[in-house]
């Protein structure tokens, strides 16, 4: 293979990232969620088994992903990465485990295991 070959080759490559990125980065996400750790906490609590005053930890801010959610593919969401630590049936807590909550229109709409694929912008 020649060198122009395989630049000519590296160049499409890059072209065509830069073309999923910039799809992606068109997309309408509208303005982070406002009360993103309150409406993620109400969301979770609400899923687990027991939902005795779980403990939230939340890393980092909000941040866009696209996901496939319900049958929509490719929906420009937001998403926050929490750790809850929930209490046991014998009254104790648990580990913290990791949780992504992902909003649409500034709802919290789903967990990251409950979709078919998130991709982070």
């Amino acid at each position: 293979m020649s060198w122009k070959t395989m630049m000519t080759g590296v160049a499409a490559a890059a072209g065509l990232s830069i073309a999923i990125v910039g799809a992606a980065l068109s997309q309408d996400f509208g303005p982070a969620p406002a009360d993103y750790r309150s409406s993620a906490e109400i969301y979770v609590t609400e899923r687990l088994t027991h939902p005795r005053t779980p403990r939230f930890k939340f890393i980092g801010e909000p941040y866009q992903v696209v996901a496939d959610i319900d049958g929509h593919e490719e929906l420009p969401c937001w998403a926050v990465d929490v750790r809850v630590k929930a209490r046991m049936p014998g009254g104790g807590y648990g580990g913290y485990v990791p949780y992504t909550v992902l909003f649409l229109n500034g709802e919290a709409v789903a967990l990251e295991g409950d979709v078919r694929h998130v991709a982070r912008i």
